[in-house]
């Protein structure tokens, strides 16, 4: 996974995010989609909101995906796997980069057809614990005209991401991005390395 590791690390150098394919094997990306699915079906998701605490508001114009936040003591053998691959990048990010990260938290999150969540960052105003954003993409098929992808802000490049399944994502959580209309159900594993 080292090179792996170094591939995420210079795209966030070079331009701001890092992005690859197959980081989960194809077991995994198909045992992750199907407990987001069986969570899914079981009513266990929740209307995702903006801001947090006392913050947090339910702005549909703005954001109206469903989420649900993944508990490592009730997880099952997938999400265990996830969260120690994870861990393991954390890991080598403190290592190597002296990151100073201590915690992460993960989400899956739903987008039903004509679901958006418009340009935003993903540091809270009154909380700046979140340093990096990670996205994987769960879904099971993607093609142009599925809608969904991920617009990234850098400076005066805007940078459009195809939600292919399995492709994960790295980048500053201070970085301005957007998800455009998905046309189709979109399904991501999204998280936050968070600073004490």
């Amino acid at each position: 996974m080292f090179e792996t590791y170094e591939t995420l690390i210079e795209g966030l150098l070079e331009k701001g995010f890092g992005s690859v394919d197959h980081w989960l094997s194809s077991e995994e990306l198909v045992g992750l989609r199907k407990s987001l699915l069986l969570h899914y079906d079981n009513d266990l998701f929740h209307s995702a909101g903006i801001g947090n605490k006392e913050n947090l508001q339910m702005i549909k114009k703005i954001r109206n995906d469903h989420i649900y936040w993944l508990d490592a003591s009730k997880a099952n053998v997938y999400e265990k796997q996830f969260l120690q691959k994870i861990n393991d990048f954390t890991d080598h990010l403190n290592r190597t980069c002296f990151a100073g990260i201590h915690s992460f938290e993960f989400q899956y999150a739903v987008y039903e057809q004509g679901s958006f969540y418009k340009k935003h960052i993903d540091q809270f105003q009154n909380d700046d614990k979140r340093q990096f954003s990670i996205v994987f993409y769960l879904t099971e098929a993607w093609q142009p005209g599925d809608g969904g992808e991920l617009l990234l802000f850098s400076d005066d490049v805007v940078t459009t991401i195809q939600p292919v399944p399995g492709r994960m994502v790295f980048f500053r959580s201070d970085l301005p991005h957007e998800v455009l209309t998905s046309n189709i159900q979109r399904l991501s594993l999204t998280g936050w390395m968070k600073s004490i």
